[in-house]
Formats: structure tokens, sequence, C-alpha cells
């Protein structure tokens, strides 16, 4: 009940987290790439045409090859067809804008193009001292989130345009779209009396001539060689044979296995030899299924021990073989350092003297290899090595049923990796205030800081993952 439990709070998290970054991504490429044409405000005109084949909603609205607008509407208007038309960019329409139907090449698509229009946006500003130019910059940055965050509304889109009291802009004179449409044939036209000159110059007879000829005389080559008498009919020829004496061989060796022959015919033929392999098969998936209750646990912390003004940092794995039996494995660094003896003789006047100093290296990694039981839910006991030392542990669950690993009680006793060190205790409490965290205090020593006797306190938190935990992190399950 507990695994479930922290399998859907940790999918929950998982998707909340999710969700955010989503939106997060979203907001930031509306604001680099731009604000749809739907943000932006509207500046609604009207125009009235007779035909509007080729027009549909959102077609862009252009002028001089920009797009200034995009089309809102199209619908009938007694007998004419109104449109109505969102301009977004900072333009006013003129008493002399007229609107042109024009297309994108022949078979483009269609698109309104207003001109002559006037630009009413903002003046580009001349260059300022380097601190006005980073407010301005803030200025601007703060005004784009402001718009982004609070854009203004347009009105419904359901309303006809002509009763929405939008500017009305004539229609031109289709003359200019037919002198247009001319100077793009004449363009075409030249074009391919270009692209004909220039193959006719670049044909050369001579070379094509030769060209023939060599093809000529490699179909001929061809023929040759793929005639009966040539030299790849006999190569096939000799392949055939040669597969023919292989499929032979072949069926003289499963006539042979068949009949009992041979290594392979035996073990074939054989009925204990078949048990055999039967009874290994059984072996196998008997191996198996017990790989297949085998348990992890990964364990990764810190603590930060006071008296060294320094933290430990552990990494361990928990490899359950069965529910009340595991092995513990990791690596740790200890501000205690490890601990070696070195022993340095020395010989002055005829006398020799041997000296033993211990050498700590706190930048050591440590190890940790352990071998621990449950006994009826509650009581761990384990022995090994610790942190690089000797120890041998006790640790008493005082959870609620199903949930022991919610808050426990461990006494460490252990001896430091050297000769000759003292035995000393370890006491830590470890509690869970939320699914997969930990955090954990206690007394590091018994016996006191070395030379000085203060106490050695640690504190510090730390995340464990199981099965299941670590299936839904790397596969998202």
């Amino acid at each position: 009940m507990d695994t479930t439990q922290s399998s859907s709070a940790t999918k929950l998290k998982v998707g909340f987290f999710t969700l955010i970054g989503l939106i997060l991504v979203a907001g930031i490429t509306v604001l680099v790439n731009g604000k749809p044409f739907w943000w932006r405000p509207c500046q609604l005109v009207t125009i009235s045409v007779e035909d509007a084949t080729g027009l549909k909603s959102k077609s862009p609205i252009r002028s001089l090859g920009i797009e200034i607008g995009y089309l809102k509407s199209v619908m009938l208007d007694e007998s004419h067809v109104a449109l109505g038309i969102c301009i977004t960019a900072p333009v006013e329409v003129l008493p002399t804008t007229r609107a042109y139907i024009r297309g994108d090449g022949f078979l483009g698509d269609k698109f309104v193009e207003l001109k002559p229009i006037k630009y009413i946006g903002p003046a580009p500003q001349q260059k300022t001292s380097h601190s006005n130019a980073d407010d301005e910059s803030h200025l601007d940055k703060f005004n784009q989130l402001w718009s982004f965050l609070v854009p203004n509304v347009e009105a419904a889109p359901s309303e006809h345009p002509s009763r929405k009291g939008g500017r009305e802009i004539p229609v031109g004179e289709e003359s200019e779209d037919i002198q247009h449409l001319v100077t793009r044939v004449d363009e075409l036209v030249n074009q391919m009396t270009g692209l004909t000159d220039n193959l006719k110059k670049a044909i050369n007879p001579e070379e094509l001539r030769n060209t023939m000829r060599q093809i000529n005389q490699t179909l001929q080559n061809a023929s040759k060689t793929l005639a009966p008498e040539g030299g790849i009919t006999q190569t096939a020829q000799r392949s055939l044979a040669k597969l023919e004496d292989a499929i032979e061989q072949i069926r003289d060796m499963m006539t042979r296995v068949n009949q009992g022959q041979g290594s392979v015919g035996m073990i074939l033929n054989d009925p204990s030899y078949a048990e055999e392999i039967r009874q290994a098969i059984k072996n196998i998936n008997r191996l198996l299924n017990k790989v297949a209750d085998v348990r992890f646990n990964v364990d990764l912390g810190g603590a930060l021990v006071t008296a060294y003004g320094s933290g430990r940092g552990w990494i361990q794995l928990g490899v359950w073989t069965r529910p009340e039996r595991y092995y513990l494995l990791g690596l740790a660094f200890d501000p205690r350092g490890k601990i070696s003896n070195s022993t340095v003789t020395t010989t002055a006047g005829g006398i020799t003297q041997v000296t033993q100093t211990q050498v700590v290296d706190q930048t050591s990694v440590l190890f940790t290899a352990m071998l621990g039981k449950v006994f009826y839910k509650r009581y761990d006991i384990s022995i090994g090595a610790l942190y690089g030392d000797a120890a041998a542990s006790i640790q008493v669950r005082l959870g609620p049923i199903g949930s022991e690993d919610r808050l426990t009680l461990r006494n460490d006793v252990y001896v430091r990796n050297s000769s000759g060190s003292a035995v000393d205790d370890r006491i830590s409490v470890t509690g869970q205030p939320i699914p997969n965290v930990y955090l954990r205090a206690g007394l590091e020593s018994v016996r006191g800081y070395p030379g000085t006797g203060q106490a050695i306190l640690f504190f510090g938190a730390g995340l464990t993952f199981d099965d299941e935990d670590i299936k839904l992190l790397f596969a998202l399950k």
C-alpha cells in the first residue's frame, strides 16, 4: 500500500512540473517569435468587392510587400462581398488609400494589398547614455511582458463588418493588376528565351556524337560478356555446380543426424540428452525467478559534522535478495578522513630508531559493504564496513505498520580504520516527513573530538528510491 501511494505521489509531481514546463515554453516561444495575429490590437476597416475568389479568413493584408494585418471575415452583403480587415501594424489608412486583390504568382494564394498608407509607429530613438539605454531597454521588456499578459480585446468576430463602424476603403482599378500580370508574362517569356539560347550553346553536336559512340561500344561489350560463351556465364555455371554440391553434402549430413550418427545425432535422438536439457531449463527458470524477486534501493544523502566544520556525503545501494535479508554497498566522503599507519626507521650513530605515525587523508573515498537481516519487520541488524570503518549496527524501526521506515533509531558500534583504534559509538535518528525524503541527525562519537573531547554532532538529509521510483525516473511509466 505504501508503494502504491509513493508511486501515485511521484506521478503527480512529475505531471505537475511537466505542465508548468510546457506553459513556460509556450509563453517564451510566443514572446521570442512575436505575438500571433489574434493577440495584437485590431483596427477594423471594410472593403466591398464583386468577387472574393481565392480569399479566405486569416488571409494576409500587405502593403509594399510587408504584412500589416489579416482578413478577419468574408461574407455576403446583399449583391456584393464584404471583407472585414484587421490592421494590426502601426499604420494609418489615408483618404487616398485603395485596396487591390493580388495573387502570389499564377497559382499562388490571394491576398489584399493596401496603398498608400502612413506609418504612425514610434520614431527611431537616438543613442543616449549607457544608463539611459539600459533603463529604456528594461522599460521596453516590461511593456512587452505587460502587453503579453494583458492583451487588447477585439470586437466579436460574429458581427457583420459593415455594422461595426469601421472605415470602408474603395477598391482600386484592375488595370494595374492586368499590367502587373502582363509584366510577369513578359519576364517569363524572356527567361524561356534565355533558357533556349543557353541550351543551344550547351549542346555540341560533335560531343553528342562521341557520347553515342561510347554508349554503343559499351553495349557491345556487355552483350559479349553476357553471351553463353562469355566469362560471366561460365562463372555462374561453376557457382551453381558448387551450390548443388554443398546442398548434397547438407542432405547427407542431415541423413546421418536422423540416423543418430555423430554427436549432434546422439543428442537429438537419445532421450537421456533431452531429459538433461529439460532439467537444465528448469534450473535456469528457477534461478531467473529468484533474480526477479531481488529488490533494489538507492540512498543518496549528506550531513554536516559540526566539530570538523565539513560534511559527509554518501551514496548506497541496498540489494534485497529476500524480504528480510539484504546487502549494503556504497561510497562516501568523510571529514574524519582515512587513517593509515606508517613506520619510519632511522639510524644515527649506530643507533636504530623505529617511529610509527598516523596519516589522515581527508580526500580518500571510503567504502561501505555490510550484510544485514531484519527480524519481525522492526529490528535490523547488520555487520561489515561502514564509511571505511569496521562496524556492527542495530536499527529499530518505529514507524506505523506498513511504513516502518518512516521513523528509525540506529546505533553503530565501529572501530576507526587503523590498528590500535578504540571502539566508538554513533547514535542517529532518521525520519521521513514525505515519501522518498528523509532527515537525519545524531551524535557522531561518544568519545568526542580528538584532543578536546568536544561533542561531535551531525545533521543532514537525503533521498531514497526503490524499484518503482527508479523505473518511473528513467522510463517515465
